[in-house]
C-alpha cells in the first residue's frame, strides 16, 4: 500500500505474508488510538487491545492457531489500516513529496496573509 502525509515522505508499506486488513475511519478507533497517538509515528505494532485480540475471542477464528507468530499492525491517518500478518511490514522510502508543490512555495517563499 502506499501511504503520504504531510510530516513524512512518500513511502511504500509492504507486507509480505498478510492473513487479513481490516479499513477504518479513525473515529471508529478513538480508544485503540488515544494510546497510540505520538507525533509523526504512523505506523505501530498493535500487542495488545487490538483488532487482533477481540478476532482470538472468536470460537472459529483459526488464523491464531495457523499462523502461531501472528501480529497486528496499524497504519494511522483519517483512514486507518489494521493489518495481521505473520512478519512486519517492509517500508519502501520513494523519496519526495510527488505531489506539485504550491506556487507559493515553489521558490522558498512563504504565502503571506493580507488584512482588510
Amino acid at each position: 500500500m502506499a501511504i503520504q502525509g504531510e510530516h513524512f515522505v512518500f513511502a511504500h508499506v509492504v507486507f509480505s505474508y498478510p492473513v487479513g486488513f481490516r479499513v477504518l475511519d479513525s473515529s471508529d478507533l478513538s480508544d485503540l488510538l488515544t494510546r497510540c497517538r505520538d507525533k509523526g509515528v504512523w505506523l505501530w505494532e498493535v500487542t495488545q487491545g487490538g483488532w487482533l485480540e477481540l478476532e482470538r475471542q472468536r470460537q472459529r477464528f483459526s488464523s491464531a492457531a495457523t499462523f502461531k507468530e501472528l501480529k497486528e499492525f496499524l497504519i494511522i491517518d483519517y483512514q486507518c489500516v489494521s493489518v495481521l500478518s505473520v512478519e512486519p511490514p517492509r517500508i519502501i522510502d520513494l523519496g519526495t513529496d510527488p505531489r506539485p508543490m504550491r506556487p507559493d512555495l515553489a521558490n522558498g517563499t512563504k504565502a503571506s496573509a493580507s488584512r482588510s
